[in-house]
């Protein structure tokens, strides 16, 4: 089978015209016709039904079927290219979220400039729910990524290594600074700075609003942890930050959360389940598991 062929027949799913899709490979229309017809002939049923005079494309039951196992054949294959890519480059490509890269990756790094490792790592930055897709899609080797909830997906190991509380933080200058702890719910008339929704706080911060009730006052939103800070200096807003957040400001107070059974941040590192690490992979992955372990037992 023609593995391109599944490409076309995958787009056409996606497009329901033959002359979009030959247009998007940069082919004729009977390129995309023949191909179609090839998949027909290797299994034996019809896949898609074209109706000439109402110019519609109908996907038959075999073809809805073909379609669910040709992504998974395709994302296996841009997964495969991916590595191999790297692997031949030799390159070492480990994501990290901005706050998980500030509190923990000095010392991970420190520990791989003593074992000549730290000018050959490439460093990915996004947040942790943008970052598991990178791993999963192989733009990155292995990730620490931060979570509501212990990971659990089929295609990726996850190893939990610490856990921390999020935490309300408030200028010095708002009536709240007096306290040192606060219930989400004294919160429902504040406003709030945060971070975009490809960040796990998005999905703990819900889940405190909806137990409390309320829809919050989000006035900004930013990928960066510094900007936030500064607004919340200003008093332009609070913030829902993890306590693990670096914030060395002396006009920003960070408050405990009373709630009964509040959000945690988990943190874990991740890789893919079929990833057949190199040495050099392997040998970073004995690092974090150990720089980590060292870093989770101090915290205690």
């Amino acid at each position: 089978m023609n593995t391109k062929d599944l490409a076309y027949f995958d787009e056409l799913i996606s497009q329901k015209n033959f002359s979009k899709v030959a247009k998007t490979f940069g082919v004729s229309q009977p390129t995309i016709t023949t191909a179609i017809k090839r998949l027909e002939a290797e299994f034996g049923a019809p896949l898609v039904i074209r109706d000439r005079v109402q110019n519609t494309l109908h996907v038959t039951d075999s073809g809805a079927q073909l379609a669910e196992h040709a992504k998974i054949v395709l994302h296996e294959l841009r997964l495969a290219h991916q590595e191999i890519d790297n692997l031949s480059q030799n390159r070492l490509i480990l994501g990290l979220p901005p706050i998980i890269e500030n509190h923990y990756f000095p010392k991970i790094g420190a520990r791989l400039a003593a074992e000549d490792l730290l000018a050959g790592l490439e460093t990915v930055e996004g947040g942790s729910i943008w970052l598991r897709n990178a791993v999963r899609d192989g733009r990155v080797d292995m990730t620490l990524l931060g979570s509501v909830e212990p990971l659990a997906y089929q295609t990726l190991i996850a190893e939990e290594f610490d856990r921390q509380p999020f935490c309300i933080y408030v200028s010095k200058q708002h009536p709240l600074a007096q306290r040192k702890r606060v219930y989400f719910n004294e919160l429902r008339r504040e406003k709030f700075v945060f971070f975009n929704s490809n960040f796990i706080h998005n999905t703990a911060f819900n889940k405190l609003t909806r137990r409390n009730h309320f829809r919050p006052n989000i006035v900004f939103r930013s990928n960066d942890t510094h900007v936030l800070m500064k607004l919340i200096g200003e008093n332009v807003g609070i913030g829902f930050f993890t306590k693990i957040v670096d914030h060395y400001r002396t006009d920003v107070v960070r408050l405990d959360l009373m709630d009964i059974e509040p959000p945690e941040f988990i943190t874990s590192i991740v890789y893919r389940t079929t990833h057949i690490l190199t040495p050099v992979q392997q040998q970073l992955l004995t690092i974090l598991h150990e720089t980590l372990a060292t870093h989770d037992e101090q915290s205690k």
